[in-house]
């Protein structure tokens, strides 16, 4: 059993990251092990996809705010295109701005496989100094999550969803789902938003901006999507997260399923 020290979260993605060592800041990553993170289409889910995205560009966010501190996503708007997502997926991230109490990142993942971009995204991150201090990394960064394993189950199965009416899905808050601040990790909270649409609309999840307001502390953890309506790209709904537990909203994010 491995220890749960923050990043069991990335070791379920399964992308590896590491830094440019000609050009420190720039951030690459590979992810080889797909099938268990597809959805009903084939395709490669949306959350997972946000996930690596927040991942790549919250490092990228976080190496660039050091030494003053490490940081938190605040926001991450990201489209998502069709495709067959062959595999493997190439992640990049750069900075765009580092500012005195935030950092904006870009990042994108390519299809090797199909030579396609599968998304992009721009994510913002504030700037905090945790009580224990930033973290030190050894540079150039490098974090890998081993071999391929044969034991992961498909994202739903992986958080747990419930779905106690047909726009809502609950998870618990488990330890496995954390960061390692201890507190639920963005990447799941974006899972939810895209199980969440989908669940409500019956159609896989495209273009997503999500804020993140509190974090989420204590569980269950709750994502109701509420359609707005129909356009020409899908239906949009608002998704709204909240922490059962502590009473409060957490996210609120606009979500585009394509039907």
């Amino acid at each position: 059993m491995i220890q749960n020290d923050g990043r069991d979260v990335g070791r379920y993605i399964r992308s590896d990251l590491w830094e440019d060592e000609t050009n420190l800041g720039h951030i690459l990553g590979r992810a080889t092990q797909l099938n268990h993170l597809r959805g009903p289409n084939g395709q490669v889910r949306a959350g997972a996809l946000l996930t690596m995205l927040d991942f790549a560009g919250g490092i990228c966010a976080g190496l660039a705010a050091l030494p003053d501190g490490w940081v938190v996503s605040t926001n991450l708007a990201a489209r998502v295109l069709p495709g067959p997502h062959t595999g493997p997926l190439r992640i990049e991230s750069d900075v765009l701005r580092r500012g005195r109490n935030n950092v904006v990142t870009s990042a994108r993942i390519v299809d090797e496989g199909a030579d396609s971009l599968v998304a992009d995204g721009v994510l913002t991150s504030a700037i905090l100094v945790p009580e224990a201090g930033p973290p030190v990394w050894e540079r150039p960064m490098r974090i890998t999550v081993g071999e391929s394993r044969a034991d992961l189950p498909p994202v739903h199965e992986w958080i747990a969803t419930r779905t106690p009416d047909e726009q809502t899905i609950e998870i618990d808050l488990g330890d496995d789902l954390r960061n390692p601040w201890g507190i639920l990790h963005g990447g799941v909270v974006a899972t939810m938003i895209d199980l969440a649409t989908e669940h409500a609309t019956g159609a896989p999840t495209t273009d997503v901006v999500v804020h993140f307001l509190a974090p989420n502390r204590v569980g269950p953890v709750r994502a109701r999507a509420i359609p707005l309506g129909a356009r020409s790209d899908g239906e949009v709904c608002r998704v709204e997260i909240r922490d059962e537990g502590a009473d409060r909203l957490t996210a609120v994010a606009v979500a585009t399923a394509r039907g």
